[in-house]
């Protein structure tokens, strides 16, 4: 018998997140995983700056840009008749683009998710509040109004093992086995496309040119064939777009693609593997019942088009995993796991629509290029593919954990690429720099507890006596205040600002010049477990 605090079912990306997630909060995990390694067949590339910020909190983000493609790879995305052709469309990419920036500390990587995947289990397996099995297969899962069970089957053996654990998190991909366990299913309508997902080594220099891209699609006469880079080197993943669910022989996928290339040369490559995906973007009935909750494509599936698929994943694990810390360490009551679903299913939803939205822009690009009509609209259209910086940035959470905004917010040219940070409840609390040499981000004060953030004039002794005289036994809260001499805007000089341990603006206040009244701030913590 295994008895853990939380069970994590899937040790892809966001279950790795989860268990490290947990454990920076003080709760031992256990984390599951049916396959005896993790991914050997990367699906996902683009690692966004929400995602790059929270790996900055576990210590591996230079691990994951050193992986990354530079700028001369993320500033476009392409589309042309093959590869070696002149693009009839070249897309900025912003979003993509693996260059500083003003509004984080992080810049965004286009990577592999395999990489991902082995800088996060290097933290992993190196945590002692971590368990990790691999080759074992989690069965007949179940809950009582005290704690979840389940069992672990071992693949190889097929050795059992029960397990009892308070709270299990389903972080087990499109194909969620946990979902039916919960009484949901995933409301989504599939695309009518089959891709046929290659990795592959080539060495593509000669057709690629200065035509790099974070994406270069070919719509050649046989099909759509898309080429993404995977090191700017030699290894390559295309996606080629095929009539069924039925593998094509990986003779047919070579000629796809020499086709695709746009030369008659002989052009030598080697196939790694290739695996068949059909588009299938939805979310699911509900996030959660009892002590079950699910995360990741296990709760919400996105197209590839802009990648968000993983990484609004990444946003709702992070979203889940202090609150249910909270919830096992006796800091904060169950109730507070409703806000998961709250909170995050809006953001989820909104992503998937994008991305569906997107795609049809441009696939009504690429569809009038081939008749031969003037695409200039779908072009402009389609430039919200990697240029949505709002999305990532500028979303705006409500719950019961949120203070309501008196005003209402400022109103955008447009809602997709018009980012301006600004404080704001339910917002992410904007990145500004704190020391003169650019190396601490406020952002860095977040992540174990809330951190009450003071403007340069407010009183920091009067507010870290009132903090201390707070009742024991409810949300930890730390008092940090911003520093004079460097530019710390939009925060104000008087501001205070109540910041979650997911780095989400709780509500925001002026200091009354006087005595603290923690009252208001009070308020929009999570009210101590009776």
């Amino acid at each position: 018998m295994i008895e853990v605090p939380v069970c994590v079912i899937g040790c892809g990306p966001i279950g790795l997140t989860g268990a490290l997630l947990l454990s920076r909060h003080g709760v031992p995990s256990l984390l599951v995983e049916r396959r005896s390694e993790l991914n050997n067949h990367p699906r996902s590339r683009f690692v966004d700056t929400n995602t790059m910020e929270l790996f900055r909190e576990f210590g591996i983000e230079k691990a994951v840009e050193a992986t990354g493609l530079g700028p001369d790879w993320t500033a476009y995305n392409r589309w042309a008749d093959s590869l070696a052709a002149e693009p009839y469309a070249n897309i900025p990419s912003p979003t993509f683009l693996s260059v500083p920036g003003p509004n984080s500390p992080c810049i965004p990587v286009m990577t592999v998710q395999d990489e991902v995947e082995a800088a996060l289990m290097t933290r992993v397996v190196a945590d002692p509040m971590i368990t990790v099995r691999f080759d074992s297969e989690a069965i007949d899962l179940a809950q009582t109004d005290g704690a979840t069970q389940l069992t672990l089957r071992d693949t190889n053996t097929d050795e059992r093992q029960s397990v009892t654990a308070q709270y299990t998190i389903g972080a087990d991909g499109p194909g969620s086995g946990t979902r039916e366990v919960i009484g949901t299913h995933l409301e989504a309508e599939p695309r009518p496309v089959y891709s046929q997902d290659v990795i592959f080594h080539a060495d593509l220099d000669a057709y690629v040119g200065d035509r790099k891209g974070s994406l270069l699609y070919t719509t050649t006469p046989k099909g759509l064939v898309i080429f993404q880079a995977l090191d700017g080197r030699r290894r390559w993943r295309c996606q080629v777009v095929v009539g069924d669910e039925n593998l094509i022989s990986e003779e047919a996928v070579s000629h796809r693609i020499r086709v695709a290339l746009g030369t008659e040369d002989d052009v030598e490559f080697s196939i790694i593997s290739m695996r068949m995906w059909q588009p299938t973007p939805g979310c699911v009935t509900r996030f959660s019942s009892g002590r079950i909750f699910l995360a990741g494509d296990a709760a919400h599936v996105s197209v590839p088009t802009g990648g968000m698929g993983n990484n609004t994943g990444f946003a709702g694990i992070r979203n889940l995993a202090w609150k249910l810390a909270y919830v096992v360490r006796g800091l904060a009551p169950e109730s507070i796991l409703d806000t998961y679903e709250a909170e995050h299913r809006p953001i989820a939803v909104e992503r998937i629509d994008w991305g569906v939205s997107t795609t049809d822009y441009m696939t009504a690009m690429m569809g009038g290029h081939r008749r031969g009509e003037d695409v200039t609209e779908h072009i402009q259209a389609t430039h919200q593919y990697a240029d949505y910086d709002h999305l990532l940035l500028g979303f705006e959470m409500s719950s019961e954990l949120i203070a309501p905004n008196a005003e209402p917010a400022p109103p955008l040219n447009d809602p997709t690429t018009d980012f301006t940070p600004i404080v704001r409840s339910g917002r992410r609390a904007p990145h500004v720099w704190v020391d003169a040499e650019k190396t601490e981000s406020v952002l860095d004060w977040f992540g174990s507890s809330y951190v009450l953030l003071l403007g340069s004039q407010s009183s920091r002794p009067a507010w870290e006596t009132a903090v201390a005289e707070m009742p024991p036994g409810g949300a930890p809260v730390v008092v940090r205040q911003l520093p004079v001499g460097v530019s710390v805007s939009p925060y104000q000089t008087d501001a205070v600002v109540l910041v979650r341990p997911d780095g989400i603006i709780a509500s925001h206040h002026t200091d009354p010049g006087g005595p603290p009244d923690l009252s208001e701030v009070s308020k929009s913590l999570p009210s101590p477990p009776s």
